[in-house]
């Protein structure tokens, strides 16, 4: 099966050509998904890049193997490496299943608006999600998915 590639964003709904505003009409929301596998008592980072201006919806982890560190395993999504921009905290160590991050009311804000130092640029934003173990670590998988949508 093919896929297609365009700039975006996508509009949806019933409203003619022309038409900009209405009640029917809304933004596509999108996902892209990383995923991270301890390495011993280092921290594990990867990186997704949205188009700039994007709002994240929300970031769902899900913990298909618990981290078994020695002391905790957290999980954080920032602009960096161990960034907590847009959620931190997030116990990798002690259960499987989905977890869905608490943000704090700055995470909500930093989510609204995704930019590259504040300023909207022409490449993509940078979204790091980081796992930092305490203690050597032999297991752990965790798949993490951001929702967004393109702003207009």
């Amino acid at each position: 099966m093919g896929t297609t590639t365009f700039s975006g964003p996508v509009r949806s709904g019933t409203l003619k050509t022309g038409e900009t505003n209405g009640p029917n009409l809304g933004l596509a929301v999108l996902e892209q998904e990383t995923s991270i596998t301890q390495n011993s008592t280092t921290a594990v980072s990867s990186t997704l890049y949205i188009p700039v201006g994007s709002k994240i919806i929300n970031i769902l982890v899900d913990v298909l193997t618990a981290f078994n560190s020695a002391s905790s395993a957290v999980l954080s999504v920032g602009t960096a490496a161990a960034g907590t921009q847009y959620a931190s905290g997030v116990d990798v160590k002690t259960a499987t299943g989905r977890i869905t991050p608490t943000f704090t009311a700055a995470q909500l804000a930093a989510m609204s608006n995704v930019s590259v130092l504040g300023v909207a640029a022409p490449t993509p934003a940078p979204v790091v999600v980081t796992v930092t173990p305490t203690g050597a670590t032999t297991a752990g998988y965790v798949r993490v998915t951001l929702v967004y949508a393109q702003q207009p």
